[in-house]
This record gives C-alpha cells, sequence and structure tokens, in this order.
C-alpha cells in the first residue's frame, strides 16, 4: 500500500510560517514604538499647555518680572520645537507600523497559499487512496468471482 501523506513543500511552508511570525513580531514592536512616540507627544503638549496657564496666570496676577516671562517664553518656544519633532517622529512611526502591517498581510498571504496547497495535495492524496482501494477490492471480488465459479451458462 501507499506511504502516508507527506507534503512536499513542507518546509517551504514551515518557513512561511516563522517569517509571519517574525512579521507580527515586528509590526508589534512598530506598534509600541509608535505608542511611546505619542505617549511622549502628549506629554509635551501638556507641559506646553501648564506653562502656557502657568505664564498667563502670572500675568494676569499682576507680577511683571520679565525675566521670568522671558524664560517662560524661551521654555514654550523650545517646547514648540519639541511639539514639530515629535509630530515628525509620529509621521515616521505610522509610516513604519503600515509597512509592517505590509510585510506582515503579504507574509500571510504566502502562508495561506502554501496551506491551500497543502489541502489540494491531500484531497489528491486521499482520492490516490480511495482508487486504489476500490481497485484492489474490486480485485478481490473478481478473484473470489472466479474462484466460485464464474457465471456458470447452462451447467
Amino acid at each position: 500500500m501507499a506511504k502516508g501523506f507527506k507534503f512536499r513543500l513542507q518546509t517551504v511552508l514551515d518557513l512561511a510560517t516563522r517569517i509571519q511570525d517574525q512579521k507580527a513580531q515586528a509590526l508589534a514592536s512598530a506598534q509600541a514604538r509608535r505608542q511611546s512616540v505619542a505617549e511622549v507627544l502628549e506629554n509635551v503638549i501638556a507641559q506646553q499647555q501648564a506653562k502656557r496657564d502657568e505664564l498667563l496666570e502670572a500675568q494676569q496676577s499682576g507680577i511683571l518680572d520679565l525675566q521670568a516671562i522671558q524664560w517662560s517664553l524661551q521654555f514654550l518656544g523650545t517646547l514648540a520645537d519639541r511639539v514639530v519633532t515629535q509630530r515628525a517622529a509620529l509621521v515616521k512611526a505610522d509610516e513604519e507600523v503600515e509597512a509592517a502591517r505590509a510585510e506582515l498581510m503579504e507574509a500571510a498571504q504566502e502562508v495561506q497559499v502554501l496551506e491551500k496547497l497543502k489541502q489540494k495535495a491531500r484531497a489528491d492524496y486521499n482520492l490516490k487512496l480511495d482508487r486504489e482501494e476500490a481497485k484492489f477490492i474490486d480485485e478481490l471480488a473478481t478473484v473470489r468471482f472466479v474462484r466460485q465459479g464464474g457465471l456458470n451458462f447452462g451447467e
């Protein structure tokens, strides 16, 4: 009888699955980096708003320390630069996430194609086994029929 089913491309399928797993991990890392950049941006914006509020409160209270106001304005300028930098970093992180997602989708499609090939090969193998079994049963039936005398016309 025939040997057990063996998919010719199993090593390729295993490799594609490992690559898919690596791409999934790369996507998770990119998403984590994007999240940390977004958190830094939120913190800088919060700092900026707090400093603005502090400056407005000082101006409304009548305190006119020009040096403190000048330092506050310089710090606000620095924070504005950091906001711009973080927004650019966030855009770059978004691009990295999308690139990683696209690579993962491509790897997943490759695995899917190989899985379909494996299913088709398994179905072909099962069909071949069914045909061999039917042929074997037909041969047994034919041998039994002949041994029992076959068709007895006129005897």
